[in-house]
């Protein structure tokens, strides 16, 4: 209780040591400059004190990491608020499909028998190997602060899936994947294993013949043996995580099933229960409608609001000590930096804080799926030395948004989107509670919001 009540008031005032002195001058300093290279120089000269004030609560390399993780959200700030078209930071979130194959057809998604029926994108069937994950964390995984496993797959179709998950925790990062749960091969001691943090059970019915109005294909029995498997494998294991989320789209059609879906929620020891508005898919499916409701979450097991927490750091013995010095001791001022003067005016944050790998290692900038119209596919990951987060198409985007003109015939999509340009999957949320598990006391609530106030 006593550390529940420290996390809102700053850490100076009941003799914490907060890290918002060094954190704010920081961003003073970069919110002063108007050049890439005096802002390389900036986070460079002020990772040894910052990183010494880590040391004092946390083992090299935690410390290090931490120092990275900090000072590229803030360099990250300062090119999205600078609107620069080549950026010296990293992603602060990772979006990996391991799988982009679905066993499921939901109206609205790109594996639904209309959008396959109708070409209406470009989905390649594949599942992603452990090597072409495995340098992509050791380029950004030492810099970003979380890494969510899914996007359009079903990440449990991956056998290697509970591997990704260890490797990101490997790097201190927050992994979270969302499920159907509806899989017939499932292992939930690998995934208890893993470190995962929390997993989102998509589950939008309470009986079958509701729920497969949607979840097309999807075998409610086994979803719910799947989660009971779950919660003993947890208990077995003497595990808290990863937090199990039993998200409930909220459609006309099954609006009447909320109050049932939250009591077998209870029933089977799931620890959170979401009614979540979804997209419209009536160009899928005039049938298939969102509902008139607010969306709610509601915390069936309170005790695991803390054990995220506790998942911090699960394997200090395996944490990625080679990868994680080599960025610290390499030097922001070192890499190539277009100048470009400081513009305003709208852009998309997705590129800026995020980045998406689908299951064939396609680089795109957003949750959006290529279409034969939908230009997205920014690069592709080999695993070389190239920097996919400042790729041709990157560029040609961010420089849109700044108001240069884009002539080119296969200018990226972002130049006519209309989607969201501002919620992106890994943002001020998980880096507020990213930080709050790492130390409530360095990270009391004036340093969260320094971090994630952007």
């Amino acid at each position: 209780m006593l550390r529940r009540l420290r996390s809102l008031v700053p850490a100076t005032l009941y003799g914490g040591r907060s890290i918002f002195p060094a954190v704010s001058q920081i961003s003073r300093d970069l919110a002063r400059c108007s050049d890439g290279d005096v802002a390389a120089s900036i986070v460079d000269r002020a990772k040894p004190e910052l990183c010494g004030r880590l040391r004092a609560s946390f083992a090299s390399p935690a410390a290090e990491a931490l120092t990275l993780k900090i000072l590229n959200l803030l360099l990250a700030r300062y090119h999205l608020e600078a609107r620069s078209v080549q950026v010296l930071s990293r992603p602060l979130g990772l979006v990996i499909d391991p799988s982009n194959v679905c066993q499921l057809a939901c109206p609205g998604c790109v594996h639904s028998s209309r959008s396959a029926e109708l070409r209406l994108f470009d989905w390649p069937k594949s599942t992603l190997p452990v090597d072409c994950l495995s340098p992509l964390l050791s380029r950004y995984g030492p810099y970003a602060i979380g890494a969510v496993f899914y996007n359009y797959g079903e990440p449990l179709l991956n056998i290697n899936t509970p591997k990704f998950i260890r490797l990101a925790k490997n790097h201190l990062m927050g992994t979270a994947i969302s499920t159907s749960l509806s899989v017939r091969r499932f292992d939930p001691e690998a995934y208890v294993e893993s470190g995962l943090d929390y997993m989102g059970l998509s589950i939008d019915g309470a009986t079958q013949p509701v729920y497969q109005r949607f979840r097309r294909n999807g075998v409610l029995d086994l979803v719910f043996d799947n989660i009971r498997k779950l919660v003993n494998a947890k208990r077995i294991l003497r595990k808290e995580t990863p937090v199990l989320a039993w998200n409930f789209l909220a459609f006309e059609h099954n609006l009447h099933e909320i109050p049932l879906a939250l009591r077998m929620a209870r029933e089977l020891g799931v620890d959170q229960f979401r009614v979540m508005n979804p997209f419209d898919v009536s160009s899928d499916d005039p049938e298939i409608r969102p509902a008139a409701i607010k969306g709610s979450t509601q915390w069936l097991r309170w005790r695991s609001l803390m054990h995220r927490a506790s998942n911090w750091n699960p394997f200090p013995e395996g944490v990625d000590g080679h990868a994680i010095m080599q960025a610290f001791e390499s030097r922001w001022s070192d890499l190539p930096v277009a100048r470009s003067p400081p513009s305003s005016g709208h852009t998309c944050q997705w590129l800026y804080k995020n980045m998406v790998m689908d299951a064939s290692g396609r680089i795109m900038p957003c949750c959006g799926a290529p279409g034969p119209d939908i230009n997205l596919v920014f690069g592709t990951f080999h695993g070389n030395g190239n920097d996919p987060f400042n790729s041709e198409k990157y560029r040609q985007a961010r420089a849109w948004f700044a108001g240069e003109a884009c002539s080119s015939a296969d200018a990226p999509y972002c130049t006519r989107c209309e989607w969201d340009h501002t919620n992106v999957n890994v943002g001020s949320v998980e880096i507020r509670r990213y930080f709050r598990a790492a130390d409530r006391a360095l990270f009391d609530r004036r340093t969260l919001g320094a971090l994630s106030g952007w």
